[in-house]
């Protein structure tokens, strides 16, 4: 019996390892069907119905029946345009007819009849755009129907662009028909963009294939801003010569529009002269002329006008910068800050409690003293009146030594800047002074009250050209500083040859000649 039920065991360990191997086998099979599950996604009904259907337009073309090819071009033309209006992805169309790209590629070698192969040209153009390694949306758009370009929606026009510029590098300028070719393209594409809000699309096609003049004859007055405001923007991230092709671009846009003062600007940044005097000239309203004679005047550019034009007088007022000491003060008035201020306003020493008051301590420091010259000069520059000079001018003065008398006397210049009639009077005094660094300060100071106002008197030069070479070179300083600061930016060959010989002057030391160059680049 003990045996019996041993070999009953021992036959029963063979049936239970078959059992074990196939429930092994089993879950192989369930694991592999879903890997299979997971590699192919789930098409939805609607999705295989449109495979369906594309295979089989795509069969039709293949087969020997020439009739089918119409048909079947039109019906595949119609899914894939209902699907690329509005791209925000791949659409189904173009995905699902990938594998059969090659296929339609020679189907359209095939095809005998012009008119339907150029139709299948215009869907293997589409097609193109999901094959990113070759032209052939390109190159299908050449060959194709010359439908409009817009017809296919706008991610179409967006690869076809970048294509041309691919393009358009790689063609030689000699191949003059090629580049004719795709000119034309061009040309197609930049209404669509204009129309389409896809103005920058435009110009950066544009800028590609450095044809930027094409640019003038497809605005209109809806976009022209934001043609012209991403042109102007691009400028500070292209090299030479190309920012300054896209500067005349805009301004020539500007001046067709009528922006005139947007395109004095331009013409500035150019820094072409003969164009800031046409933008001027070619404005007829008086009141923006006015406005870009602002602009000139603050650039410190001067234009010689004819005098029997409007409001003559009025212009070569406003760009002379007559008028700013009274604006500036009129200003000031309004905002009721008149009120002189003194260095210590600034300081506000007395908040420190640890620390002793600067500048008011018994004992001067003359670089305490020197400090405060220039705080004084800044915090009240151009307001005409101080505390520490024009009450009594000579104690403060004196409580500086050399340079430090030269800077708090040039300080008055600041004060009273731009107030050239009046002035100069108040400067004048010091002119008279025992001590060269005052009357060094007193030229520079006339210099700075000139600065950036233009007097058909010339009373900087006609002031300090008589010190430019004087026995002292601390004199030398003021007057050269004086000229520079008072003439800067104004291109004035007779300031420059005023100041050119102190460079060769024997008794000119190293600071003279480095101040007079300094100088001489100013102006």
């Amino acid at each position: 019996m003990v045996e019996k039920k041993t070999e009953t065991q021992t036959e029963s360990k063979p049936a239970d390892s078959s059992t074990e191997k196939d429930k092994s086998e089993k879950k192989k099979d369930e694991k592999k069907k879903d890997e299979k599950e997971e590699k192919e996604p789930d098409l939805s009904e609607e999705d295989r119905q449109l495979i369906d259907e594309l295979n089989m337009l795509v069969d039709r073309l293949t087969e020997s029946d020439t009739k089918l090819y119409k048909p079947a071009l039109e019906s595949l033309r119609s899914q894939i345009r209902s699907s690329t209006s509005s791209m925000t992805s791949v659409p189904k169309p173009l995905k699902f007819l990938r594998p059969h790209y090659d296929t339609l590629k020679q189907v359209y070698e095939k095809i005998e009849d012009i008119e339907t192969k150029r139709f299948c040209a215009d869907i293997v153009s589409v097609l193109g755009m999901t094959m990113s390694d070759t032209r052939d949306c390109l190159r299908f758009r050449q060959l194709g129907s010359k439908e409009e370009v817009g017809s296919w929606g706008h991610e179409y026009v967006r690869h076809l662009s970048g294509e041309i510029c691919q393009e358009w590098n790689d063609t030689m300028e000699s191949d003059t028909t090629e580049r004719e070719m795709l000119l034309r393209l061009v040309e197609q594409i930049l209404p669509y963009d204009m129309d389409h809000n896809a103005e920058t699309d435009a110009c950066d096609l544009l800028m590609e294939i450095e044809r930027l003049d094409l640019l003038e004859g497809c605005v209109d007055r809806s976009v022209f801003q934001r043609v012209c405001l991403y042109l102007t923007s691009c400028v500070a991230y292209v090299p030479e010569p190309e920012d300054s092709q896209l500067l005349k671009t805009a301004l020539t846009i500007f001046r067709k529009f009528g922006r005139y003062p947007e395109a004095l600007r331009c013409a500035i940044q150019l820094n072409d002269m003969r164009l800031v005097e046409e933008s001027f000239k070619s404005c007829k309203d008086i009141v923006v002329q006015k406005q870009m004679a602002f602009i000139l005047g603050r650039q410190q550019i001067f234009l010689e006008l004819d005098e029997d034009m409007d409001e003559y007088d009025e212009l070569v007022e406003i760009m002379s910068n007559a008028h700013l000491n009274n604006n500036f003060l009129a200003l000031a008035r309004e905002l009721d800050i008149m009120e002189p201020k003194v260095p210590e306003d600034i300081y506000k020493s007395h908040l420190e409690p640890n620390r002793p008051s600067f500048g008011s301590s018994n004992v001067d420091s003359a670089r305490q003293n020197l400090a405060s010259s220039f705080v004084n000069g800044f915090v009240n520059a151009a307001f005409g009146q101080d505390k520490l000079l024009m009450d009594d001018g000579n104690k403060w003065l004196y409580k500086n030594k050399d340079h430090g008398m030269l800077s708090a006397t040039a300080s008055l210049g600041l004060i009273l800047l731009w107030d050239v009639d009046g002035g100069l009077t108040q400067i004048d005094k010091y002119l008279y002074s025992a001590e060269d660094y005052i009357k060094s300060g007193a030229l520079l100071a006339c210099g700075i009250v000139n600065s950036g106002v233009r007097n058909e008197c010339d009373p900087a030069r006609a002031l300090l050209s008589d010190y430019v070479l004087h026995n002292s070179n601390v004199m030398r300083i003021g007057a050269i500083i004086g000229l520079g600061l008072a003439y800067a930016g104004s291109d004035r060959e007779d300031v420059i040859s005023l100041l050119l010989p102190v460079l060769a002057d024997a008794k000119s030391n190293m600071e003279v000649v480095g101040m007079a160059a300094l100088s001489c680049g100013g102006c």
